[in-house]
């Protein structure tokens, strides 16, 4: 995907990062509270909540083989219009029915956008992915802590107006779509130039479709699959669970609980571009590496030191590793995603919803752990899932390194990113 000017292509995704997840945020906060006035039970609302994420991950490769086929300038928009679409219907409806049909909308919106905005990224950021999509992520961060509060002033000053605070959320939802539309071009794609290691054959487009053609990019790319998938489970093991861990396990209050959020958004406003400018220099491992560390220290810090100062210091270390692996995992995906441009998109799709399983298995996996065998328990498993995620770390690393045998500066030029020159020896070749 490349436009008139890559530059406002960029600056379109990150401001529409932003946008939807300050439309995202707003419709956390606001949508669990209208379901329970509208009668539902709590199991119920449970449901509504998880349907987007199921959604977002049976249609994200759907998402990376309509980008491949049709363009990731479509996908965009569709995804821009779908989440138009979500925002009317909140409007309307007012069933259990409707407002899971909704979300179904919502999960539709985040496959098509998400992929798009990798694709975009991954193409016009050049070696600066890890840069770009710093701010990126810190872009949908912020917008994701504003919306929330954003929702909460509005639903008390309207008094308790959920049609007011959606009529909001649409009118937000409707601005990227013009913007979109003016500044994303397709461009044809140039093939890179194939490295001597490579066997025949090697990413070249595979004659598969639909399903059978994900089955096979999910082969191939089994190593960096597993990876991000751990990493993602280990590190939303204690994310939604935060609140509940903070009051109820350490007995801060609400308000301790707050300042730590408060301290969270600013620790990845700072953090997240410093990653981003290391990882392009440094290349991924450099943020890999410390978003296993974190995961293990924060563990560790959350048991010994159940109070304000020790559960601080561990959401602060914990949010450092999430802003150092968001950028590096950009990075990786992005370099592999390149290196084949026919399927791209299909590729960042595999390789981005085995994140987002990882972001639904996790929180599961801890109200599991901590029911049957307590915080020590819980934690426990969350090192050694680390553990095994920084192993898996490091052969990708080496992996990496053996490809960096084929002529350097064709091969940055043809991937895109300095820190993932070849990245077939670990995408497509899994080695006994």
């Amino acid at each position: 995907m490349s436009a008139r000017n890559p530059r406002l292509a960029l600056a379109l995704v990150i401001t529409e990062g932003f946008l939807g997840r300050l439309t995202f945020g707003m419709v956390s906060f606001g949508l669990p509270l209208y379901a329970l006035s509208l009668g539902l039970s709590l199991s119920q609302i449970g449901l509504v909540i998880g349907v987007r994420t199921v959604a977002a991950v049976l249609l994200k490769p759907v998402a990376g083989w309509l980008a491949d086929k049709v363009g990731v300038r479509t996908v965009y928009l569709g995804g821009t219009i779908a989440r138009v679409c979500a925002a009317a219907a909140l409007l309307v409806v007012g069933d259990l029915a409707g407002l899971c049909a909704v979300r179904v909308l919502q999960g539709a919106s985040a496959a098509g956008r998400d992929i798009a905005s990798l694709s975009v990224i991954a193409r016009d950021a050049s070696d600066r992915i890890g840069s770009v999509y710093s701010w990126y992520a810190t872009a949908k961060h912020v917008g994701g802590v504003a919306g929330a509060g954003l929702a909460g002033g509005v639903l008390a000053v309207t008094d308790g107006s959920f049609s007011t605070l959606f009529v909001i959320v649409l009118a937000l939802s409707v601005l990227p779509i013009s913007a979109a539309w003016l500044a994303l071009r397709e461009a044809p794609e140039v093939e890179p130039r194939r490295c001597a290691l490579d066997p025949p054959g090697a990413g070249a487009a595979s004659g598969a479709s639909g399903w059978a053609s994900t089955r096979e990019l999910i082969s191939e790319l089994r190593a960096p699959s597993s990876f991000g998938m751990l990493v993602a489970t280990s590190a939303y093991m204690v994310h939604g669970l935060f609140p509940v861990l903070a009051t109820d396990y350490a007995g801060l209050s609400a308000g301790q609980t707050g300042a730590i959020y408060s301290l969270s958004a600013l620790v990845f406003l700072v953090a997240g571009p410093v990653f981003g400018w290391i990882v392009d220099r440094h290349g991924h491992a450099v943020g890999t590496a410390w978003r296993s560390m974190a995961n293990i220290g924060s563990s560790v810090l959350f048991v010994v030191s159940p109070n304000m100062a020790g559960f601080a210091a561990a959401r602060t270390l914990d949010d450092s590793g999430k802003a150092a692996f968001r950028p590096a995992w950009a990075s990786l995906i992005g370099g592999v995603a390149n290196s084949d441009p026919r399927r791209r998109n299909r590729r960042l799709a595999v390789l981005d919803t085995s994140e987002t399983v990882g972001e639904a298995i996790g929180p599961v996996l801890a109200g599991i752990l901590w029911q049957t065998g307590g915080i020590a328990i819980l934690f426990g498993v969350r090192i050694i899932i680390a553990a095994i995620a920084e192993v898996m770390a490091l052969r990708l690393t080496h992996r990496d390194d053996r490809g960096r045998a084929c002529d350097s500066r064709e091969a940055v030029a043809s991937i895109g990113s300095h820190d993932a020159v070849n990245p077939e020896p670990f995408a497509l070749r899994e080695r006994s």
